[in-house]
């Protein structure tokens, strides 16, 4: 901009007549953010350059675009601390067209592995926005597009493990800079055992932190062994488990009975139980789909102050079918190693963790669901296609799975209906239509 442009020419009438700016509006903007910057006479008077008037016009646009004043000066102010005159640079169009630009180029930076970048982008989102949005539209979201990255074979686990490392740093500063909390009740976190997305327990915990709740977070993969005395010494009035995999559910039900008998209500969630049907078995309630409604539902159920009973208690054949599972197990293993090693050693090699077709198909039974399998299924078909091109392999273990099932487990009706849904998964493997590629893990 030339020099001309900022010489103090205009008084606060003819700003007013160009821009259409209240003169208490303009006067609040000064006072609280200092821009603009009038150039004051020996009498006290404003004048206002040619350069101030654009900033008022740049930053009344921002505000129509649908920013909050503060946000649009932090932006200001973030643009010029790169060296960028923000009066030259393209402006955005608005909220959401900003909030994907940042998202988009956090990922870039994470996948370049470029971590002074992707701080410098998360530091201008906090500025600009608010804390529940930038971790919604940046953080979860970001994070669910470089794992969906992952699965289609476009992204490597250690870029995934990098951008996970560094929400979680970013997530546990804003958690540590929470004021204390003012209500009486305390609410414990955590995850159920080998459940290592702890990210969103994370997230949820800074959520309701800063609405003034002392929340309790224990981290990822909880043992179950000893729980029963950390419910003593901590006495929450609320326990919180999320879950994002099947067996991590199964594992979630099982923790949830033992706060049932300690009279704790247990609210769970994560994104396994957004399948219908598949938390009815667990002594607890559902938090939810949404971030909103998990932090109202975990408000109602420290009020209500009891355990809440499942909606549909597992049935005895269920039961007794898991425990006959349990102790085939072992057989069942071998059998599966001796007449397709090779192919469980390929799954086992792709590090999932808990998601082997065994714990899968316990979790099955354990919370009353044979056919969630099929969903783990279709998921592993796709993820072979996308990082190994084939899923013959795994048809000819789910052939060997069904058979060895009803071989060894022909009294468990339960244990039958999972055959048959490996079976119908097998017809589906071998007529290469395995159906939704949507990540499970």
């Amino acid at each position: 901009m030339e020099e001309a442009d900022r010489a103090p020419t205009y008084n606060l009438r003819a700003v007013i007549r160009e821009t259409g700016i209240r003169p208490d509006t303009l006067r609040a903007w000064e006072r609280r953010y200092g821009l603009p910057r009038p150039h004051r006479t020996r009498g006290g008077h404003r004048l206002y350059s040619r350069r101030d008037i654009e900033i008022i016009r740049w930053l009344m646009a921002r505000e129509a675009e649908g920013m909050r004043i503060g946000q649009a000066v932090a932006l200001w102010r973030a643009l010029e601390a790169e060296g960028q005159d923000p009066l030259r640079v393209r402006p955005v169009r608005s909220t959401r067209d900003q909030l994907a630009a940042l998202r988009a180029a956090w990922i870039e930076a994470c996948l370049r592995f470029d971590e002074k970048e992707a701080d410098r982008i998360m530091g201008e989102a906090f500025a600009l926005y608010p804390v529940e949005q930038v971790c919604h539209e940046i953080i979860e979201a970001g994070l669910g597009e470089i794992g969906e990255r992952w699965y289609r074979g476009k992204a490597t686990a250690q870029q995934e493990h990098f951008a996970s490392a560094l929400a979680m740093r970013r997530l546990n500063a804003l958690i540590a800079a929470t004021p204390p909390s003012v209500r009486p009740q305390r609410i414990l976190i955590g995850c159920p055992p080998e459940e290592s997305h702890a990210l969103p327990a994370l997230l949820l915990t800074l959520l309701l932190r800063r609405r003034g709740w002392e929340v309790i977070y224990l981290g990822p993969d909880l043992p179950l062994l000893r729980l029963e005395e950390a419910l003593i010494a901590i006495r929450p009035h609320l326990v919180i488990m999320l879950a994002q995999m099947l067996p991590t559910a199964a594992a979630l039900a099982d923790a949830a009975e033992i706060v049932a008998q300690k009279g704790i209500p247990l609210g769970y969630g994560g994104r396994i139980f957004q399948r219908p049907g598949l938390g009815d078995a667990i002594p607890g309630a559902f938090l939810g789909t949404t971030w909103e409604e998990a932090v109202s539902r975990a408000e109602a159920l420290v009020a209500l102050g009891r355990p809440i009973p499942p909606l549909a208690p597992l049935p005895e054949a269920f039961r007794r079918a898991l425990q006959a599972y349990r102790a085939a197990r072992p057989q069942l293993e071998l059998e599966i190693w001796q007449a397709c090693g090779t192919i469980q050693a390929l799954l086992e090699s792709l590090d999932l963790g808990p998601m082997t077709p065994l714990r899968i198909m316990e979790a099955a039974l354990r919370l009353g669901r044979p056919e969630a399998v099929a969903e783990e299924w279709r998921w592993a078909a796709g993820l072979l296609r996308h990082h190994g091109g084939s899923v013959s392999p795994l048809a000819e273990l789910t052939r060997a799975y069904a058979g060895a099932l009803r071989r060894l487990l022909s009294r468990e009706p339960a244990v039958i209906q999972l055959a048959e849904v490996l079976e119908a998964c097998l017809t589906s493997l071998e007529g290469s239509e395995c159906g939704s590629d949507t990540p499970s893990s």
